[in-house]
């Protein structure tokens, strides 16, 4: 079998396990908000356009990670996924769990227009808390990690093409047709009809991580990907999650130490 193929799936898990994950994961971003100070920035009119921001307990570094949730770009909100930042800010990081508009309010050209304006916020802030706004990088898993990919690979004039200097790109799907009228908005100025075809800006370094029991598009993605910023000349890695289905792909990003968090740190220069 080959190292870009996805082993057999793994049995499905039942609504009941995925509950227990989605509970888990809420306990856990609640033991981040009692650990870290942490504040609600709006940064639009929709309830939907704010995140969480966490400061670490000392001194901040200078690097702020953002992360990104999933959800089918219908569904998630930053609030139960604050726990991916947790180990980050214990290395003096700055963590934003961001949120975005989404279907059917929003097409998927509007929540990444969304996590720009986000994005420009975060900068003109982190300054006030010890961070360094040229230290922003950018994380996300599943429909986060596209949004990530199209931000950070696809930058709009709105925000400078550099102003993300790294990349986590978990479970996403990159060579995806973007063609369904209820989800794309084909009329948009960042519209695209595949977003590994218009690859537009190479940032210092990219991560690219998926699970090899993921969702059948995952694995081939992100090797695809992986290959395109390489030949790019662009600095990149990736990592394939063993024994860990869509939802357990981010197991090494959120862990205390691990291949996918250990990247991280070291991209962020926080090692």
């Amino acid at each position: 079998m080959s190292a870009t193929e996805p082993t057999a799936p793994p049995p499905q898990l039942t609504n009941e396990e995925h509950e227990a994950r989605r509970a888990e994961g809420v306990k856990m971003s609640q033991e981040t908000k009692d650990r870290f100070a942490h504040e609600d920035v709006p940064f639009g009119s929709h309830p939907r356009q704010r995140m969480d921001l966490f400061f670490p307990e000392g001194e901040a570094k200078g690097p702020t990670l953002v992360f990104l949730h999933g959800g089918g770009f219908r569904a998630g909100d930053p609030g139960s996924v604050s726990y991916h930042g947790y180990h980050y800010l214990e290395s003096g990081a700055i963590f934003a769990a961001m949120g975005y508009r989404l279907l059917p309010d929003a097409k998927v050209e509007d929540a990444a227009d969304d996590i720009e304006a986000g994005l420009t916020a975060l900068a003109e802030r982190v300054a006030d808390h010890g961070g360094d706004p040229e230290q922003i990088y950018l994380s996300g898993h599943s429909a986060g990690a596209i949004l990530a990919a199209s931000v950070g690979l696809r930058p709009s004039s709105a925000i400078p093409a550099d102003l993300v200097k790294g990349l986590v790109l978990i479970s996403g799907m990159y060579q995806a047709e973007n063609s369904d009228p209820e989800r794309y908005n084909p009329g948009s100025a960042r519209h695209v009809s595949r977003l590994i075809d218009h690859v537009e800006h190479i940032p210092g370094h990219t991560i690219v991580v998926a699970g090899d029991h993921d969702f059948p598009a995952c694995l081939p993605d992100a090797t695809a990907l992986t290959e395109l910023l390489r030949a790019r000349g662009g600095s990149v890695e990736m990592f394939v999650e063993p024994d860990a289905d869509h939802f357990a792909a981010n197991r090494s990003f959120v862990a205390a130490s691990g291949p996918v968090h250990d990247a991280t740190i070291t991209m962020m220069k926080l090692s």
